[in-house]
């Protein structure tokens, strides 16, 4: 929401972007949830399957909380798929493939946002198609939204996929899980309320100085990590494929 209000010039305009904004969010918690159930039943273990969760049903993803700092702060998290790691045929494989699954498949996601993005950009989608300049606006808030997310649920901080990823790697009763495991949440919620502090700080007093955003450690390191990864996956595609212009012109034409 508060994307559309930054960006739009006018009502129409922040209409678009907040439904292009719900929908980029819904197929991004969606699709990380799913990535996760799949991957468990692919490791020998149903209980996501048993309980209604490898479904494209956003309502079976969404949890309340994590929905709103998504559209608000830009991360958040939806509903966890139920996983029982002791069915799965190799449990710390199992573990690991089902952590990293999420955050994948977020990752999957925004490097096809680009390639869209570039098709357009460099001239390979008519730009005289209705609602061009929006669709790439879409395309841009898809990446932008992917890689928050993923970048988001890679920290090391429990209950998020980026604490599975270490304790899959760590003994059991690590001292590092256990603290997670009794503080993770409340460490997120500290960072959480923190970028919305400074988020707001700046929206009623935009003269603060620019190094005062950096108490947002949160935002600040998602946004230098998405904003790297962005532009190595449109830099990519755009490499692939010159500039529909360039292309005529070694044609003759």
């Amino acid at each position: 929401m508060l994307f559309a209000f930054r960006n739009a010039s006018t009502p129409t305009e922040y209409i678009v972007f907040t439904l292009f904004l719900l929908v980029a969010v819904v197929v991004a918690l969606v699709l990380h949830e799913l990535a996760h159930g799949l991957v468990a039943k692919w490791n020998g273990d149903n209980t996501a399957k048993y309980e209604g969760r490898l479904t494209l049903n956003p309502l079976k993803h969404f949890d309340p909380i994590g929905l709103i700092m998504m559209l608000t702060v830009g991360f958040g998290y939806a509903k966890p798929v139920p996983v029982n790691p002791y069915n799965f045929k190799h449990y710390r494989r199992g573990l690991f493939t089902v952590a990293i699954a999420g955050i994948c498949m977020n990752l999957i996601l925004a490097f096809f946002s680009a390639l869209m993005y570039d098709l357009m950009f460099l001239g390979y989608i008519n730009t005289e198609i209705v609602g061009f300049s929006y669709m790439m606006q879409f395309f841009d808030i898809s990446m932008s939204i992917n890689l928050a997310f993923a970048f988001f649920n890679l920290l090391p901080i429990f209950p998020l996929d980026g604490f599975r990823i270490v304790e899959t790697f760590t003994r059991r009763g690590n001292a590092f899980c256990r603290f997670m495991r009794t503080n993770g949440r409340y460490i997120l919620w500290g960072l959480v309320g923190l970028s919305l502090i400074v988020q707001m700080a700046f929206r009623y007093a935009p003269s603060l100085p620019y190094w005062f955003r950096y108490f947002d450690v949160l935002g600040t390191y998602i946004e230098f990590f998405a904003d790297k990864v962005m532009w190595l996956f449109v830099n990519f595609w755009a490499l692939m494929m010159p500039p529909v212009r360039d292309m005529l012109w070694l044609v003759g034409l």
